[in-house]
C-alpha cells in the first residue's frame, strides 16, 4: 500500500477504513510511517489511536517518542473524556518500557497511580488497573529511581468487590524483577511471608494472596539472587494448595542453594500425583552430585508411585542421571512392572 493511499484512509470519515491503514502498518513495521502513525495517535477512535501506538513501540526513534509520551500526558489529563478504558496510555507505556525510554518516567509515574472509575455494563468498575500493570512494568524495565516505592503499592492493592486486580500485582512483582535491584526484596519477602489472615473468631487462616501472584513473587525472588531465598521458600512445601507448594519447590531447585537438594527429598513424602512428579522434576534438574545421590536413594522408596514417577521423568534427567537411574530401578523398585520397564530400557 502506497503512502497516499495510507493517508487518505486515515483522512477518512469512515473508521472502518482508518482501522484498516493503522492495521497494514502494524503488520509492516516500518519506521517510514512514523510521522502517519503520529497522526493516528490523535484519531477520534481510540480503537485506532490505541493500534497506532501498537505500531509505534517497535519502531519509534527519540523525536516520536517525545511526541507520544506528551500524548500521554495530554491524555491523562482528562482521562476519563480522552482515553477512556486507558487502552491508549496502557500501550504507550508498553513502547516506553519496550524502548526503555527514561524521558517517559515522569509520565509513567502519573500512570502508576491513575485510577479510573467507569461504568462497565452499569457498574463503576477501575479501568486503570492494566495501565497501572503497564507502567509497573516499564518503570521496572527502565530500572528508574525510586520505582520500588511505587510499584510496591501496586503490589499490595487489594481486590474490590467488583475487580479482581491479580494481574496488575502478577504485573508488580514482575516489574520488581526487572528493577534488578536487591531493595526490591523487600517488598517480596513482605507479601511472601505474610500472605495469610487469622479469623478473630475461630481463628482460622484465610489466604489474602492468589496462589498466580504468589508464585510471580517466587520467581522475582529467585531471578533477584536473594541468598535467603531458600528460608523464605521452605514454608509453602506445608501449604494446602498443593500445586502451589509444588511450585516452591521448583524454585527452590533453580536457587542452587547448598540445601536445596536435602530440602527436596525431604519433601518427597508429603506429595502424591501430579505434584509429586513436579517435586521430583525439580530434584532431576539440578545439576549438584547431592541431587543424583537423593534420587537414586528415592528409586528404592517404598511407594510404588515414587518409582512410577522417577520412570516416567527419566528422560528428562541429564544422561549420567538417567541412566545410573534406571540402573537403580531395575534393581531396587518395589512396582514389578517399574523394574521391568527400567531393565527393558537399558538393554534398548
Amino acid at each position: 500500500m502506497e503512502r497516499e493511499e495510507l493517508s487518505r484512509l486515515l483522512a477518512s470519515r469512515s473508521v472502518t477504513e482508518r482501522i484498516q491503514a493503522v492495521q497494514y502498518m502494524v503488520r509492516r513495521g516500518n519506521a517510514a510511517h512514523q510521522d502517519l502513525l503520529l497522526k493516528a495517535l490523535s484519531d477520534k477512535s481510540n480503537y485506532v489511536a490505541s493500534r497506532a501506538a501498537e505500531a509505534l513501540t517497535q519502531i519509534a526513534d527519540g523525536d516520536s517518542l517525545r511526541l507520544m509520551r506528551d500524548r500521554f500526558l495530554y491524555l491523562s489529563e482528562d482521562g476519563l473524556k480522552r482515553d477512556p478504558g486507558c487502552e491508549i496510555r496502557a500501550r504507550l507505556a508498553f513502547a516506553f518500557g519496550k524502548q526503555t525510554f527514561r524521558e517517559a518516567t515522569e509520565a509513567l509515574r502519573i500512570g502508576i497511580r491513575t485510577v479510573q472509575m467507569e461504568p462497565v455494563g452499569g457498574v463503576p468498575f477501575d479501568t486503570g488497573a492494566h495501565l497501572r500493570a503497564n507502567c509497573a512494568l516499564a518503570l521496572g524495565q527502565m530500572k528508574a529511581t525510586d520505582a520500588i516505592r511505587d510499584i510496591s503499592l501496586l503490589l499490595f492493592e487489594p481486590n474490590d468487590a467488583r475487580h479482581n486486580k491479580v494481574e496488575m500485582r502478577k504485573s508488580a512483582a514482575q516489574a520488581l524483577a526487572l528493577t534488578c535491584d536487591a531493595n526490591a526484596l523487600i517488598p517480596l519477602t513482605l507479601r511472601l511471608a505474610y500472605h495469610t489472615t487469622l479469623c478473630p473468631d475461630c481463628g482460622a487462616e484465610t489466604e489474602t494472596e492468589t496462589p498466580e501472584v504468589l508464585q510471580e513473587c517466587m520467581q522475582a525472588v529467585v531471578a533477584l539472587d536473594d541468598e535467603r531465598a531458600l528460608e523464605l521458600l521452605k514454608p509453602f512445601i506445608a501449604h494446602r494448595n498443593r500445586p502451589l507448594a509444588a511450585f516452591a519447590c521448583l524454585m527452590i531447585a533453580q536457587t542452587q542453594h547448598p540445601d536445596a537438594a536435602q530440602t527436596l527429598f525431604e519433601a518427597v513424602e508429603h506429595f502424591r500425583d501430579n505434584p509429586l512428579q513436579a517435586v521430583l522434576l525439580a530434584l532431576a534438574s539440578m545439576r549438584a552430585d547431592a541431587a543424583q545421590t537423593y534420587l537414586l536413594e528415592l528409586t528404592r522408596s517404598n511407594r510404588a508411585e515414587v518409582g512410577e514417577v522417577l520412570l516416567a521423568i527419566v528422560d528428562d534427567m541429564p544422561a549420567d542421571h538417567a541412566e545410573a537411574c534406571l540402573k537403580q530401578l531395575a534393581k531396587s523398585a518395589v512396582s514389578k512392572r517399574v523394574k521391568q520397564e527400567a531393565l527393558a530400557r537399558l538393554r534398548g
